[in-house]
Formats: structure tokens, C-alpha cells, sequence
């Protein structure tokens, strides 16, 4: 199987930047959603067919502790280890968890799931890697079959979910893939037992279905036993021509903010209903913080980053405050709502995503998550810079004029 050069690909990928949705996005959810509770919970339900559910034990997963977690979901397996990731690139991450799963449990069945377009470099170093330590390997909605394939669909819907899943009872999801890049990056993860594993096992499931691989067994969802207080739900989403789960999701939790709504998110090109949603929380008293890339990176790049900061003006103009985070290239996807609700994965607020990309979060109502995630917020300030409405004013016209890419014309992975 021949490898498409990485400009090809490059060039290929940018060929999707400019997607364009069949008519605007008018959600806005202007009704009073509380943020927690069983009213949260029904609102969740009518707008993505997921409310929440009790009896999870979720825990805060964050930088170079996310490798380690794997790893040790890899040795705790059992029966099964199921990994979805858009992209694993070789390197020291790679190498890892190559051991981990050649190292795993007799017995235990290894199915990996990859984005092709997203993992250069996969298929010739690591993958026969993964086949000798008795994975199952598949690539989602290859471009690459007997022939290359340049004019279809799969080259603009890929995948962007983080998913691991030991023995259909533990499970990871986050913002990033298996790519140690020089200096590391900042990324969140949030570790989950009980009922919602089922949900990020059916979410695997699907797409491993997609990718040819089968149905998976019975064995793979089994009955799940409370695990703590929290309460959880798994909201995938895949890309729409229209509305995706992404977006209805984003609206309900921008909607269910009281008195704190704090956001980090590696690609933040919002639509005018999310912008619109964030300046109403503003104006109502809602203390509104958003954390965004400083950095390129290699889902930043100076496009986003343009389309990115054309987004500022009006919303520091209507008392949301911005910072841009400087120490590393910034991963995470999350939101902070209040003293209790929780949203970590790979969800992008960016509209070409939401047309295109398979993501996905998990949902938690839960104190101490949110109390640890506000932590984790406070000290990623402490190595940002806020964009202030005075200084923006004053930029340069180099600056003005370099900063007016529309949102539209910058597409994140």
C-alpha cells in the first residue's frame, strides 16, 4: 500500500477548510436551564438523546499523567482493550504504548481504531509494531484502497475522538491523540467507571463497525455497578450538515450557567450562535473566561489562529475576558459550568468541525471534578496572557488587518 506524501496529504486536508453548511446556525437556547439536577439532565435528553446518569467515579486526567493512565488501563485489562484515536504519530508516546500492549494479559483482545489522514507516519512505523503484539488494527474510513481516493467524502469526515475502554467497564476520553510533540503539550482527560462506559463502548463500537471490524461481543457491555456519586453521560456527536450533538450540547451547558462559565478549547473559531450565547451570559452577570491557544501547533495553525482572534472584538466589547495560553501548545476541550457541571473531550468550537468530524465528551455533574477542573483553570491563567478590550483596540493595522480571516475559511483537526 503506497503512503501519500505528507504535502499531499496536507493539501488534501486543506481542501476541507472551507466547508460551507446548507443554512446558518440559529440554535440559541434562551431558556433557564439550571446546571445541575434532573431539569439539566431532561434538557441534555431533548436536545442529544443523553441525559444523566448516577453512580460514576470520574477523576481529572492532565498531561504527562494521561500516558501514565493508559498505560495502566492497558495492565488492569483483563478482557478487552478498545483504543479510538484521530491520531498517533510515532514517538516516545508511541513506543509506550506499543509495550504496554504487547506486555497486556494473555487473553486480552486488543482493537485499535486510527484516523489515517491524522497519523502520518503510523502505517509504515507502527502499525506492523501493533500486528506482531496480537492487535487488531483497522484505520477509519481509509483513503487508501485499490486505488487512492481523491474526490470522496472520507477525506472531509474524519474522526477526532479520544476513546479508551478497558474491559467495557473503565474508560478514557479526552482532546488529543497518541503524538508526544517536543516540550509535551496541555491536555485534559477525565478518567470514568459505571454506566457511561457503556456509552463511549457503543460510541468504539460504531465506528469500529464502520471500519469493517464487526460487531463486537456481548462480553464487551456488560452490567455496570455504581461507582460513585457522580452523575455522567457520554454525547457523541458526528458531523452534520446542519446541527451536530457538538453544537446542541455547547448550547445547553452555555445555556445552564448561573454565576461561572469557564472555557478551554484548542480550536475556537465559535459560530455567531455560540458568540451570541456567550455575551448574553456576559450581560446577564455570568463571570464568562475562555483559555485559548497562544501557540501554533498541529491543530493551530496561523490560519486558526487569524480566524481565532477575528472572533475577540466583539466579544471583549461585551465583557467576556480572554486569555491566551503561552507555556505549551494548548489541547484541552473543556467546560466549567458553576460549582458542579463538567464537559471534558474532544469537541472543537469551531463550525467546520462540527460539519465534519466525529467527537465527542463526557458530561459530569459533580463537585469535586468541577472543583479540581476551576483549580486547573486558575494555574493555566497563570501562564497566559488576557487579551484586554484597550489593548485590543489599539493593535496595529497590520495586526487588524492580518487578524480579519473569516471563520469560515480556518478549519482545526
Amino acid at each position: 500500500m503506497k503512503v501519500l506524501s505528507p504535502l499531499l496529504i496536507a493539501c488534501l486536508w486543506c481542501g476541507t477548510a472551507c466547508v460551507r453548511r446548507d443554512f446558518p446556525e440559529q440554535l440559541r437556547v434562551r431558556d433557564r436551564v439550571p446546571s445541575s439536577g434532573p431539569e439539566l439532565s431532561l434538557a441534555l435528553y431533548q436536545s442529544v438523546g443523553i441525559g444523566l446518569r448516577p453512580g460514576h467515579g470520574v477523576e481529572l486526567v492532565q498531561d504527562e499523567r494521561i500516558l501514565d493512565t493508559l498505560e495502566e488501563e492497558i495492565r488492569e485489562a483483563r478482557e478487552s482493550i478498545h483504543l479510538l484515536l484521530s491520531r498517533w504519530e510515532p514517538g516516545d508516546a508511541s513506543r509506550r504504548l506499543v509495550q504496554a500492549l504487547a506486555a497486556r494479559q494473555p487473553g486480552v483482545v486488543c482493537r485499535i481504531l486510527v484516523d489515517p489522514l491524522q497519523s502520518p507516519g503510523f502505517q509504515d512505523e507502527v502499525e506492523s509494531q501493533l500486528v506482531r503484539a496480537g492487535c487488531e488494527v483497522r484505520a477509519f474510513r481509509p483513503f487508501i484502497g485499490q486505488e487512492v481516493v481523491f474526490a470522496d467524502s472520507r477525506l472531509e469526515a474524519r474522526n477526532h475522538r479520544q476513546l479508551i475502554i478497558r474491559d467495557g467497564r473503565g474508560g478514557l476520553t479526552g482532546g488529543f491523540g497518541a503524538v508526544a510533540p517536543r516540550g509535551g503539550t496541555r491536555d485534559t482527560y477525565v478518567h470514568v467507571e459505571g454506566p457511561a462506559v457503556r456509552q463511549l463502548q457503543q460510541s468504539f463500537a460504531r465506528d469500529w463497525l464502520e471500519a469493517g471490524g464487526g460487531l463486537l461481543p456481548e462480553s464487551a457491555f456488560p452490567p455496570l455497578d455504581s461507582q460513585g456519586e457522580a452523575r455522567a453521560g457520554f454525547i457523541a456527536s458526528t458531523g452534520s450538515p446542519s446541527l451536530s450533538h457538538s453544537e446542541r450540547m455547547v448550547q445547553v451547558l452555555l445555556a445552564s450557567a448561573q454565576h461561572r462559565l469557564w472555557l478551554t478549547n484548542a480550536c475556537f473559531v465559535p459560530t455567531p450562535a455560540t458568540v451570541d450565547t456567550l455575551i448574553h451570559k456576559a450581560k446577564s452577570g455570568v463571570d464568562v473566561r475562555i483559555l485559548v491557544p497562544g501557540l501554533e501547533n498541529a491543530d493551530t495553525s496561523a490560519s486558526v489562529l487569524a480566524a481565532q482572534r477575528s472572533t475577540y472584538e466583539r466579544l471583549l466589547e461585551n465583557g467576556v475576558r480572554l486569555w491566551e495560553y503561552q507555556r505549551a501548545p494548548l489541547e484541552s476541550r473543556t467546560v466549567l459550568v458553576d460549582d458542579d457541571l463538567v464537559a471534558v473531550g474532544s469537541t472543537n468550537l469551531q463550525a467546520h468541525a462540527s460539519a465534519l468530524l466525529e467527537e465527542g465528551a463526557l458530561v459530569v455533574e459533580d463537585g469535586p471534578l468541577a472543583h479540581a477542573l476551576a483549580t486547573s483553570f486558575e494555574q493555566d491563567l497563570t501562564h497566559a496572557v488576557e487579551i484586554r478590550k484597550e489593548q485590543w483596540r489599539e493593535r496595529g493595522w497590520f495586526q487588524r488587518f492580518t487578524y480579519r480571516l473569516p471563520p469560515s475559511a480556518a478549519g482545526c483537526r
